[in-house]
């Protein structure tokens, strides 16, 4: 018996050390905040493509590779560096012809003009070759426009525009959020009736979304002289750069 009263006291003993440990545990609280910060982007991208096709294979490869020099020259010498110049897709596509038109067959109601072939043959390729351009004069982005297709790019697409560096504004925003943040930190601690202690814990998140240029952009017909419709407004607006954080702070 002596033994079991031993055990259960050492038991309860270490019991009621845990409760009075976690009676000294400090009261935290976790509050968020958030910073915004606004710009005007100072950089736009945006996609070219020259698509080329030809029955033969060498054909659409000289062709495709006449045009995209002429497109690269152009960019150059609107004053896009070659830094900010990359190709960011290269496919080479056979085209297959999988009915053959020659043979009738008329025995079938409806008539059927073309029968499928037992195997599709190959009747051409079609080049793409895609550019991801940077333009840093937000002025000559419309020009720039025009001239690609103007210089034989078949499409023009994902114009967006974005700031090129915009670590100092985050920092910015980044301190905007924690001043928010602590200021309600100090707010909850007055109307608790506590004190702010030290920081437990720090999280940060947030966002700076690129805008996009909703409207159709240039497409013309490669070797045939497209032009644009109409001349490309393009307007930067502004770009908002949104930081949040959540602090977690200890009472006393």
């Amino acid at each position: 018996v002596g033994v079991f009263v031993f055990v259960y006291a050492g038991y309860y003993a270490s019991l009621w050390k845990q409760i009075k440990r976690s009676d000294r545990e400090p009261f935290q609280i976790s509050v968020s905040g958030e910073g915004k910060i606004a710009a005007k982007p100072d950089v736009a991208m945006l996609s070219a493509t020259v698509r080329t096709e030809k029955t033969a294979l060498k054909d659409a490869q000289k062709e495709n590779s006449e045009t995209s020099q002429k497109v690269v020259n152009f960019l150059k010498s609107s004053g896009v560096a070659e830094k900010d110049i990359r190709t960011s897709y290269y496919n080479i596509s056979p085209q297959y012809q999988y009915n053959d038109c020659s043979r009738v067959q008329i025995e079938i109601y409806p008539p059927r003009p073309c029968l499928p072939l037992d195997k599709p043959r190959i009747v051409g390729y079609q080049i793409m070759n895609v550019y991801e351009i940077k333009v840093r004069d937000l002025e000559k982005a419309g020009e720039v426009l025009e001239g690609v297709v103007s210089a034989g790019a078949n499409e023009v697409s994902g114009l967006s525009f974005m700031i090129d560096d915009e670590d100092a504004l985050r920092a910015d925003a980044r301190k905007e959020a924690i001043d928010d943040a602590r200021a309600k930190a100090k707010i909850l601690a007055k109307q608790l009736g506590v004190r702010l202690g030290r920081i437990v814990s720090f999280s940060e998140g947030g966002q700076s979304p690129p805008i996009f240029y909703e409207r159709g952009l240039a497409v013309a017909e490669a070797g045939k002289g497209g032009d644009t419709a109409v001349p490309v407004p393009v307007e930067a607006g502004e770009q908002e750069i949104l930081v949040s954080v959540t602090i977690v702070y200890e009472m006393k």
